[in-house]
Order: C-alpha cells, then sequence, then structure tokens
C-alpha cells in the first residue's frame, strides 16, 4: 500500500506535469510579444538601449578594423552597417516612444540625440567602405565618435544630476 507522503508528491509530480503542459498550449511559442511583461522602470529602458547600444558600437567599430585590414569584404561591411542602422532606429524609436518620467526626459532626449550622432559616424564609415577607403585615419570619424560619446555621457550625467 502506498504511504500518503508517496500519493503527495505524485499528485504534485502530476500537477506539474499537467500545469507546465497548460502554459506550453496557451502562451503562444510562435509570437513572444503577445506575452504581457512586466512594465520596465525608466532606468531599465535607458539601461538596456545604453548595453546595446555599446554593444553594437563594439561590434561594428571592431568589423570596420578587420575591414580595413582587409579581413572582412566591402559588402560584408556593407550589410553589417545595414543591419545595425536598422537596430539603431529601433533603439531611438524605442526612446521616442517612451514616456519616462519628467526627471528622466533631459537624458533620454540627450541619448536620442547619441543615436542621430551614431547614426552620422555609422554613414561615415559607410561612404569610406563604399570609397574603399582604408586609410587610418580619418578626423570626420573621429570627430563623430566623439560627439556621440560626448551625447552618452551628458546623457548619464543628466540622470545622475537629477535624482
Amino acid at each position: 500500500m502506498a504511504s500518503k507522503k508517496g500519493i503527495v508528491i505524485t499528485a504534485a509530480i502530476v500537477i506539474g506535469i499537467v500545469g507546465a503542459s497548460f502554459l506550453i498550449w496557451t502562451i503562444p511559442q510562435s509570437s513572444p510579444d503577445t506575452v504581457i511583461a512586466p512594465p520596465r522602470s525608466d532606468a531599465e529602458i535607458l539601461g538596456d538601449i545604453y548595453s546595446r547600444h555599446n554593444n553594437l558600437a563594439a561590434d561594428l567599430e571592431s568589423k570596420f578594423n578587420d575591414w580595413k585590414q582587409g579581413e572582412v569584404t566591402s559588402e560584408s561591411m556593407l550589410a553589417q552597417i545595414s543591419l545595425d542602422r536598422s537596430d539603431i532606429q529601433n533603439m531611438r524609436t524605442q526612446l521616442e516612444n517612451a514616456q519616462p518620467a519628467q526627471e528622466w526626459q533631459e537624458s533620454y532626449d540627450l541619448y536620442v540625440q547619441a543615436l542621430d550622432s551614431f547614426l552620422e559616424y555609422v554613414d561615415a564609415m559607410e561612404m569610406r567602405v563604399e570609397d574603399n577607403d582604408k586609410s587610418d585615419v580619418d578626423p570626420e570619424i573621429d570627430g563623430l565618435k566623439m560627439e556621440w560619446e560626448n551625447y552618452v555621457d551628458e546623457s548619464i550625467n543628466a540622470v545622475r544630476f537629477s535624482e
């Protein structure tokens, strides 16, 4: 004969399996956007954009340097720039559509300017690739990089001073 403890454990396992199966059928697997996510704070939204932007910038700069050294084809570089431009536009749209608290608004606005400046930086890279200009010195690209980095710094400082 089965003990009460064994029956309870078996029942818990069966309920867990049935519950998990029910969730698999009720949560649409093909469109994860339909699952309601908890609201994100202003800091989380900006932090996510900051992380994605910096990762994208580092990857793009690395690939650009590889292109200048002949390790990446121009076609591959242009395709990467096109994908990155789309990601940047999505980040920009996400910031514009957010409705941050008043104390975060300046930081969000400055980060939108950083992304706009970053797009100019990407455009300058694209022009160099299209012209097959693999020279190491380019004051325009260096200046645009400093500009978007300064906007990012200003955005971060706006948050610190407003809190």
